[in-house]
């Protein structure tokens, strides 16, 4: 009695972080389930083994981690991801103007997957396992596929591909924003509910090779303009997702810092999840050391769903409204989305047909989105508690002083106000 009260004690404090693995690494939840049982079972058995039971995380991980392998041997014949459950970038637009992507197109089928596979960051010993050839014809393969490719550019296009000849064109780095706020009309609908399929989670769609700029306003002047991409896919702790880095131009102090943020997500047909961070790289002249965090650590701020620490959160945004009463808004849980009806918002000269929700960060933060019926987030409304706006070093004393003359949320009896407002470029 006394070992299973110690296993059961052990297996509730790490079960995040287990359930959250198996998850992470199988394609669907019905699989993940039947992968947690065995991996609780076979645990179960050989807990009395476990000599030093502080090393019960990475001992039950490992376990974790084997049972996983041996879906995929039964699944597919080996122990890797199935290529077929990463997102095709065929299949998605990319930035409009991708040159490599028009040229890929014209190739034969064989040969551009082949490419397409080894810009994701494949191994060719990978793409063999997968294909289920030998490693040396995925090589003569390759290298056939690269002369089609160099054979279907323009000279022009072999110019800008040939290394140390790229031409590089004047950067700017406001990405079109204009320097005042672009009219902004919010208009609530009477349209019903219409529910939105949304991979949109911080204005980038986690899909290798897309692109997209964020305008951030401040008393309806430009301050920031951040520019994210996704250059290529990544492993973390065997789990299969894409880099996305950020880029952030202070218009203020007319200075870009490259590698403002860096995180590694993962997008499946029904979850969008957050893999790691790598937080220090901004300035590579500090001394602060370059710091990873991945979602094996308990703590880790994984993108959330309420209580849900697990599966991350679904893409499918459902008919979910809060309590109003006097126009205070009261919720039941923190770090869901609250949805507020239909509106159609006008950016400029463009109008958009949206679903708004909010998600609140309790006592801190309060972010208002509108997504489009394409599943596109096109604008951000940023609100902070009045003590998180005062703790923040960014924010100059003025300000913080003029804050309270800004619009606000009342959320569970917490006064949040309005500090800034993102625009998609995908809105220009």
């Amino acid at each position: 009695m006394e070992q299973e009260l110690s296993f059961e004690a052990l297996l509730k404090k790490h079960r995040v972080v287990v359930e959250r693995y198996i998850n992470f690494r199988l394609p669907s939840t019905f699989d993940a389930d039947d992968v947690i049982q065995e991996t609780y079972y076979v645990a179960y058995i050989g807990y009395e083994k476990l000599r030093n039971k502080e090393l019960f995380k990475p001992w039950i991980l490992s376990i974790a981690k084997n049972q996983c392998n041996l879906w995929f041997r039964k699944k597919y014949g080996n122990e890797l991801i199935s290529l077929d459950t990463i997102p095709d970038i065929a299949d998605t637009d990319t930035t409009e103007n991708n040159t490599v992507y028009q040229v890929l197109n014209l190739l034969s089928k064989e040969s551009a997957e082949l490419l397409r596979l080894t810009m994701q960051g494949y191994k060719q010993s990978d793409i063999a396992k997968h294909l289920n050839i030998p490693t040396g014809t995925v090589k003569s393969r390759l290298h056939y596929a690269r002369k089609q490719f160099r054979s279907m550019c323009t000279p022009e296009q072999l110019m800008m591909f040939e290394k140390g000849r790229k031409i590089m064109p004047k950067k700017d780095y406001t990405c079109g924003f204009p320097e005042t706020m672009p009219t902004l009309i919010l208009k609530e609908s009477s349209r019903p509910f219409v529910e939105v399929k949304c991979a949109d989670e911080a204005f980038i769609v986690p899909i290798v090779g897309n692109k997209n700029a964020e305008g951030t306003y401040r008393r309806n002047k430009l301050a920031l303009v951040s520019t994210c991409y996704v250059p290529k896919a990544a492993m973390i702790h065997e789990v299969a997702g894409v880099k996305i880095c950020r880029d952030t131009y202070n218009i203020g102090a007319g200075k870009l810092y490259k590698n403002e943020k860096i995180w590694f997500s993962q997008l499946t047909d029904e979850y969008i999840r957050d893999l790691a961070t790598i937080d220090g790289d901004c300035n590579e002249d500090d001394d602060f050391p370059t710091t990873i965090y991945t979602f094996l650590e308990e703590e880790y701020d994984v993108i959330v769903n309420g209580n849900d620490r697990i599966h991350g959160r679904p893409l499918l945004i459902k008919e979910n409204p809060p309590k109003i009463v006097d126009d205070k808004i009261y919720i039941d849980e923190y770090n869901i989305r609250y949805t507020m009806g239909m509106f159609d918002i006008t950016i400029g000269e463009r109008t958009f047909e949206t679903v708004k929700f909010i998600v609140v960060q309790k006592n801190t933060l309060v972010t208002e989105n509108y997504v489009d019926t394409n599943g596109r987030l096109v604008l951000m409304r940023w609100y902070e508690s009045v003590d998180c706006i005062n703790q923040t070093e960014l924010y100059t004393d003025d300000f913080k002083q003029h804050i309270v003359e800004n619009s606000k949320l009342i959320v569970n009896d917490i006064e949040y106000y309005l500090v800034e407002t993102r625009i998609s470029e995908y809105a220009l």
